[in-house]
C-alpha cells in the first residue's frame, strides 16, 4: 500500500493542493470508473461535481440539432472536468461530458467544495486555482479559434496532445478544430507532402 507521501507525489498536479491539505481533500473525494461511452454529465442535467480525471480520456461537446457534435475539449489524464457555469449558477448544463475510454475520476461534490471554502482561506485559494485552470484553458481555446488558421490549430493540437490523434476519430478532431473532416484530410495531405 502506498504511503500518503507517495500518493501525494503521484496526484499533486491533479488536485492542485499542497501536501498538508491532501488528506483532507481525499476525505471528500469519491473514486468512480466511467466505462467507455458513459456520461459524466448530460446536457439538461445540473452539474454537481468537479471531477479530477486520474486516467482515461473524455470529451466535452455540444450536440447541434442531434446531427453533429461540436467538440470543445478533450480531457486526458490529470485533467479537471466540470461545467463551471452549471455549478456556479445552479443552471442546467448545455454541454455533455462523455468517456471515450474507460476513465477513473475522483469526484468532489459541489456541496463539499462549499464546505471546504467555509473551513479555511486555503480552500478558497484552491477554488481560485481551479477556476484559473478552467479560465486559461477557455481563453486559449477562444484565441486559437479566432486567431489561428485551421492548419495552425492542427499543429498546436499535435504538439500539445499527440495522444489525441491515436485515440479520437477524425470527425471528433475536425469538430474540435472547427473544420469539416474533409478539410482535416486536406491539411494532413499537405503536411505529408512537405
Amino acid at each position: 500500500m502506498k504511503s500518503i507521501t507517495e500518493e501525494y507525489s503521484a496526484y499533486s498536479s491533479l488536485f492542485l493542493v499542497d501536501e498538508a491539505h491532501y488528506t483532507e481533500l481525499c476525505s471528500y473525494l469519491k473514486k468512480v470508473t466511467f466505462k467507455k461511452d458513459d456520461f459524466f454529465l448530460k446536457e439538461g442535467e445540473y452539474c454537481r461535481y468537479v471531477g479530477f480525471l486520474k486516467c482515461g480520456l473524455m470529451r466535452s461537446f455540444y450536440n447541434k440539432d442531434c446531427k453533429a457534435d461540436i467538440n470543445v475539449n478533450f480531457h486526458l489524464d490529470h485533467s479537471l472536468i466540470t461545467d463551471y457555469d452549471s455549478i456556479l449558477f445552479g443552471i442546467k448544463s448545455k454541454i455533455n461530458i462523455k468517456a471515450i475510454e474507460d476513465s477513473e475520476v475522483f469526484l468532489l461534490h459541489k456541496n463539499h467544495l462549499q464546505d471546504l471554502y467555509r473551513k479555511d482561506p486555503y480552500w478558497q485559494e484552491f477554488g481560485r486555482k481551479m477556476a484559473e485552470v478552467v479560465y486559461l484553458h477557455a481563453k486559449r481555446r477562444v484565441e486559437n479559434l479566432l486567431c489561428r488558421s485551421p492548419e495552425q490549430r492542427y499543429h498546436q493540437l499535435l504538439l500539445e496532445n499527440p495522444k489525441i490523434f491515436q485515440l479520437m476519430s477524425q470527425k471528433h478532431i475536425a469538430s474540435y478544430l472547427g473544420i469539416q473532416p474533409q478539410s482535416l484530410s486536406r491539411i494532413k495531405r499537405r503536411i505529408q507532402k512537405r
